[in-house]
């Protein structure tokens, strides 16, 4: 089980971890910038214990809690109620289980939304996920899907 990996968007690279920091919430950490944006480096995604990641026209990271916790088994972030989801990315890039990949990929020309560029990587990037992941939870919804390769 991988306990971490990076996230690429448009203008940032963020390093997901299924260690827990303030609050218990799971480290969503910008570690790069690429332009401008709201959120410094350093700054991390709040109010969440699951990490969801979305593909589709939605992609991106989300910090969300379960609607129902007692179900006894982990929701998927498409669906869980959206006045449990805390922060979020903009739309993903790709997906990378080195920091040096994300921060190349981040450093190319015009990087675009789910980037076929990067599709293999973020591929082997959910495949090492997994669906029994206790913390990172990929949507597996048609409508929220990752292009395959």
């Amino acid at each position: 089980m991988i306990h971490e990996f990076f996230a690429v968007t448009k203008t940032s690279v963020y390093r997901v971890s299924d260690e827990r920091g303030e609050n218990n919430w799971p480290i969503v950490e910008k570690i790069a910038l690429r332009g401008e944006s709201e959120t410094p480096v350093g700054g991390r995604l709040r109010n969440g214990c699951l990490v969801g990641i979305m593909g589709g026209k939605l992609s991106g990271i989300y910090l969300y809690d379960q609607d129902h916790p007692r179900r006894g088994s982990v929701q998927p972030p498409e669906m869980v109620n959206n006045v449990f989801f805390g922060s979020r990315t903009s739309r993903l890039v790709a997906l990378f289980l080195e920091k040096e990949a994300a921060i190349k990929c981040s450093d190319s020309n015009d990087p675009r939304p789910l980037d076929p560029r990067w599709r293999k990587q973020t591929n082997e990037t959910l495949n090492a996920i997994g669906d029994d992941h206790p913390v990172f939870i990929i949507s597996r919804s048609p409508h929220f899907a990752f292009p395959e390769n």
